[in-house]
This record gives structure tokens, C-alpha cells and sequence, in this order.
């Protein structure tokens, strides 16, 4: 169950990262057309790291009510 805790915290410094990225293509006005395909690119990132964030965040919830239901 730790190591998923771990894999979500890990994902969650990823996706400040990208975010931080995708802030850096732009400026007040938008996109910079020279950042258009690199922005495309940190946003289907971003998408991947939130679905492994979503699947090991159930991951640990489903140990714990296992757990909890051995427990019982």
C-alpha cells in the first residue's frame, strides 16, 4: 500500500512539473506558435500522468479496505 502512497506523490511532483512547463510555452498574449507542439505534448503527458496517478490511488484504497475487511 506505501509504495503506491509513494507512487502518488511521485506523480503529483510530475504533474507540478509539467504544469510549470505549460506555463513556460506561454505568455500574456497565449501559446507561442513556436510552443504549439510542444505544448500538445506536455498535455497528453500530463493526461498519462494522471491516469497512472488515478490507477495507483485506487490501488492503495483498494489494500486499505481489504485490509480493513481482514481485520473484521
Amino acid at each position: 500500500m506505501s509504495c503506491h502512497n509513494q507512487a502518488v506523490e511521485d506523480f503529483n511532483l510530475q504533474l507540478e512539473m509539467v504544469n510549470l512547463e505549460i506555463e513556460m510555452c506561454s505568455d500574456t498574449q497565449g501559446v507561442l506558435p513556436y510552443q504549439e507542439k510542444r505544448l500538445e505534448e506536455l498535455e497528453e503527458r500530463k493526461l498519462k500522468l494522471l491516469s497512472g496517478k488515478r490507477f495507483h490511488a485506487n490501488a492503495s484504497a483498494c489494500y486499505w479496505y481489504y485490509l480493513a475487511k481482514e481485520k473484521n
